[in-house]
């Protein structure tokens, strides 16, 4: 089975355009928290404030890392890998830092005071937790402090890029140990990982306040990691099931529809908080439809225009809370907030085609000239950096 690819390095353009999805749900939930849209209630219930896109976002990087890596760091080592990872991630972190940091500027210099309680979560101490929160956000720690004064400043949806840093670190190690276990005993470790994130979090939201496990539960890298656990997992099953060399379109599109009705269902239903526990191991079951598909079903998500803005969601996502904000100093609300979004998308594909991707290839040619390998014969492309 022949599978294709885009640009920016998907098994499919599927998993691409379903990233600018799952972003624009958060986009969606937090310019309506900030005041820049009005969007009806139950959207916001619908899609639980976007925690559960995050979560996608997880399984999605463990299954296209997998793919992409699985066959060659085992013998090239890992070097490779955290360069490449650090070359497309970093240089996003640091653009949306200094979107940031004109926000911080004005808040600093005679600003809406209340605007730093309400965003930054801060009214004293604060030109020491400023500090401390950029650290953390340089060194792509936030997550790991369940503090607001310490997620909250600068740009809070850094959390999840800090723990997709911790995902990385253990990703070599993972992928080692979870690619060694046959099927039948892969299948059992997950359901076991995953009975042991719902124990982790009904013990955080019983043992601890309010004010400390909703961060450990929403933002925390221990919770998240069955997430991109699974998505690896899902690879390696991906994996197995070509090996077979049968056509397999039919058990996608039945992955795909069960998925769907289960995540819509748990959406609306709601049985447990958060929503992402029950939701997460369907992205896995939908992602490894889509991948199994031979011809598009849903030839919605094979556009080339959605597929584009797929490939700039990281940017977007890094963007947007940082342009809400600026937006919302510079007088937009619900009554024209929708224009700052639509900049916000439009933004990031240009960050994306004039910045992030030439940055990536600048900084991986740089570091590997800088560390040559031991292994010269390694090619340099991987489609998922």
């Amino acid at each position: 089975m022949s599978t294709t690819t885009s640009q920016s390095g998907g098994v499919l353009p599927a998993l691409t355009s379903i990233r600018f999805l799952a972003a624009l749900t958060v986009v969606l939930s937090h310019f309506t928290e900030l005041g820049l849209l009005n969007l009806p209630k139950w959207f916001f219930d619908f899609v639980d404030g976007g925690r559960p896109a995050v979560s996608l976002f997880f399984v999605l990087s463990g299954f296209i890392l997998t793919y992409t890596y699985r066959k060659t760091i085992g013998t090239d080592g890992p070097a490779r890998f955290y360069v490449a990872r650090f070359a497309r991630i970093y240089p996003v972190v640091l653009l949306s830092l200094g979107l940031s940091a004109l926000v911080t500027a004005y808040l600093l210099n005679g600003g809406d005071s209340s605007l730093m309680l309400d965003w930054y979560a801060l009214k004293s101490s604060v030109y020491i937790s400023l500090a401390v929160s950029l650290i953390c956000q340089l060194l792509l720690l936030n997550a790991w402090f369940p503090f607001a004064a310490i997620n909250q400043p600068w740009n809070g949806p850094s959390w999840s890029i800090s723990c997709e840093a911790f995902f990385y670190a253990l990703f070599p190690l993972l992928l080692r140990r979870l690619g060694a276990l046959r099927m039948r005993t892969l299948f059992f470790v997950c359901a076991g990982l995953w009975m042991l994130q719902g124990l982790w979090i009904v013990f955080l939201q019983h043992a601890l306040p309010a004010s400390r496990h909703g961060f450990l539960v929403a933002e925390f890298p221990i919770t998240h990691l069955f997430e991109f656990i699974v998505g690896i997992a899902a690879a390696i099953k991906f994996d197995e099931l070509r090996s077979r060399g049968t056509s397999l379109h039919s058990h996608g599109v039945a992955l795909i529809s069960v998925a769907l009705v289960a995540v819509i269902v748990l959406a609306i239903w709601r049985p447990v908080s958060p929503a992402y526990y029950l939701e997460s191991p369907f992205f896995a079951a939908l992602i490894l439809g889509l991948v199994l598909l031979e011809r598009p079903v849903i030839g919605f998500l094979n556009q080339r225009w959605l597929v584009r803005l797929g490939e700039a969601s990281y940017s977007l996502y890094l963007i947007h809370v940082p342009l809400a904000h600026l937006a919302f100093i510079v007088g937009f609300r619900q009554s024209n907030g929708w224009i700052a979004m639509l900049f916000a998308i439009c933004l990031s594909a240009v960050i994306f085609q004039y910045f992030e991707e030439p940055m990536r290839r600048r900084i991986r040619a740089r570091l590997t000239t800088i560390a040559p390998s031991t292994r010269p014969a390694v090619a340099l492309h991987d489609r998922a950096a």
